[in-house]
């Protein structure tokens, strides 16, 4: 009778594992609590929590941590295909009960992390020659044997969507319009049945670098350093 008792005593404690009635469990309960959370990881569960203020929470099992003494639980129904989740924290101490619905296609730890997909190869290659491509074509833009105003005039022209090249030190627009140094209006120069494309060339020249004058003329002002204050 004595060894019957005592069976059905060690039995009870055991059925506690999964719902500790106690805020502060035996070391040999809080331990088998926490294998069962840790199996239970990415199952689908219902946590009851302790009153007064019980509520019950349904859903995926995120993680447990028991260095922090806290569950995840991400209660976003299974059927939205959504990849953000709606999680709730709570601490091992305000579990009432603690029920598996559903076990865990991969049970323990590793169902916790997130699928790692597939690395597309020919992807990241295809997107690496594109990013070789473009900054040889932008290196192509850079004159390194013009002046200052020079390459601005260029990187001006190229932001209002005019095609234009460097060919040694003259910029060609449109393929039709020679712009040489100092690249002023006067200096724009096209063959004979181009003059349509050769005043709108110098039109927009002309905006440009009024434009970059008025940039430089706003950047030296500012900088003009302003002498002490008299008086007090």
């Amino acid at each position: 009778m004595a060894d019957a008792a005592k069976r059905n005593s060690v039995a009870g404690n055991k059925a506690q594992v999964a719902t500790p009635k106690s805020a502060t469990p035996t070391p040999d309960t809080g331990i088998g609590f926490i294998e069962a959370l840790e199996t239970a990881i990415g199952a689908r569960v219902s946590i009851t929590t302790t009153a007064p203020t019980a509520q019950t929470y349904e859903g995926t099992l995120f993680t447990a941590d028991p260095t922090l003494s806290l569950v995840a639980i991400n209660t976003r129904p299974q059927h939205q295909g959504t990849q953000t989740g709606d999680y709730r924290i709570l601490p091992f101490s305000r579990i009432d009960k603690f029920v598996v619905l559903s076990a865990p296609s991969n049970a323990g730890l590793a169902s916790a992390l997130p699928p790692i997909a597939p690395v597309d190869h020919k992807f990241l290659e295809q997107r690496e020659r594109k990013r070789i491509e473009e900054l040889k074509a932008e290196k192509q833009h850079k004159n390194k044997d013009v002046s200052a105003e020079g390459q601005a005039i260029y990187d001006a022209l190229r932001r209002v969507n005019v095609p234009v090249r460097w060919h040694h030190t003259q910029i060609i627009a449109h393929e039709a319009v020679i712009i040489k140094e100092p690249y002023d209006v006067a200096d724009c120069s096209a063959a004979a049945g181009k003059q349509d494309v050769l005043n709108r060339t110098k039109k927009v020249l002309e905006g440009e670098r009024r434009k970059l004058r008025e940039r430089q003329d706003s950047q030296r002002k500012n900088a003009t350093p302003t002498g002490p204050r008299k008086g007090g």
